[in-house]
């Protein structure tokens, strides 16, 4: 064995001993985070669900009296109604707390409230994934975590290089004589199968994992004053609709003081699906209704656009559920590495000793 090779491969065989349990953690829980829509509408569609179907999206008919009755939270409307017997859902925050308040979106009245949304299944699976449950602390690892499946990816290929096209073209061959020799097929095949995957999910968690643990050093407003939203926020959307033809608006963010904006977020209808549903927006004044400032994924540099194409691509929702399913089925693989890794580890460890043993009692 050539003395780089040694060196990949040492670097390979230890980086995933020592990264290898959390990786695992992480694949699991993406995988089902793929799904962290359908099962959140799976489980509150009892609450989300109208009994007759609204004629109209009204949110001025309900946002003064969330935000009067919700002092010191930060508001959010995170999709708009997709159907006409959909509620309207605000999304409360305040530090690690969560609140959903679901109302009649031509009314404005009162169906539902969940007090503490952040113990949702979904929500912990996202706290498993962004931090370990570990706070700051956990999001530094994350990062470490996300470079250490980079440089596994990287290294992998540099040691199965030759083995590609052998395990493409379905010529590999398993050796089901001793375990080792069976994991060793296994590893070797998922880790080239997965190999663009693994390059993917790894580089765009690498850019997500830096940008929640700069956030999350910057931290938050210490204290959040909603101030009174005087302009129409219904005939704002209207004038964006007017002003941006083809701007969808998916995501809307009111001011969390009286310096800030009601931020309009969404795409355009034409814009590549890989642009995600959020990463466009229009700032509008939140006294006056007027247009402030605009910021178009696509008229971004592509340094800029880049880091928020790489985020929308690693949550994997922006091209229905065939891109979904794939998305699941590829992100198991980097736990089956993990597992398999370990097990050839295991096995190795075994039979050294036992050679060793063999050579003593001789």
């Amino acid at each position: 064995m050539r003395k780089r090779t040694k060196y990949t491969f040492a670097l390979h065989h230890w980086l995933g001993l020592v990264a290898g349990i959390l990786i695992l953690v992480s694949s699991l829980s993406g995988v089902v985070l793929v799904f962290d829509d359908d099962i959140d509408a799976a489980l509150f569609a009892d609450k989300a669900t109208l009994a007759e179907p609204a004629q109209h999206l009204r949110i001025d008919a309900s946002v003064a009296r969330i935000r009067q009755q919700n002092p010191g939270w930060d508001i959010r409307v995170p999709s708009l109604p997709e159907s006409a017997d959909q509620a309207l859902r605000y999304e409360l925050r305040q530090g690690l707390h969560k609140k959903w308040i679901f109302v009649h979106p031509e009314t404005g009245a009162e169906l539902a409230t969940i007090n503490q949304a952040h113990h949702r299944l979904t929500q912990l699976l996202l706290d498993i994934h962004y931090t370990y449950l570990a706070g700051l602390p956990g999001k530094f690892v994350v990062l470490l975590v996300g470079l250490s499946l980079f440089i596994l990816t990287v290294t992998g290929f540099m040691l199965y290089r030759r083995s590609i096209w052998q395990v493409l073209l379905f010529r590999q061959k398993f050796s089901f004589k001793s375990r080792r020799g069976l994991f060793s097929g296994l590893h070797r095949t998922v880790g080239v199968w997965a190999l663009l995957f693994n390059l993917l999910m790894s580089t765009s968690g690498l850019v997500l994992a830096y940008t929640v643990l700069e956030s999350a050093l910057k931290g938050s407003p210490k204290t959040i004053t909603v101030p009174p939203i005087t302009a129409s926020v219904d005939a704002a959307l209207q004038q964006v609709r007017r002003q941006y033809p083809g701007f969808e608006v998916t995501y809307l963010r009111f001011p969390v003081n009286a310096a800030g904006q009601l931020q309009l977020k969404g795409r355009f209808r034409s814009d590549p699906v890989y642009y995600g549903a959020i990463y466009s927006s229009v700032a509008v004044n939140y006294k006056t209704g007027a247009v402030e400032k605009t910021s178009f994924l696509r008229e971004q540099p592509l340094l800029s656009r880049l880091p928020l194409v790489l985020q929308a691509l690693h949550f994997g929702d922006y091209a229905g559920y065939f891109v979904k399913f794939l998305y699941s089925f590829f992100g198991l693989m980097p736990g089956i590495l993990s597992i398999s890794g370990f097990l050839l580890w295991k096995y190795k460890q075994a039979a050294q000793l036992t050679t060793k043993a063999r050579k003593v009692s001789a």
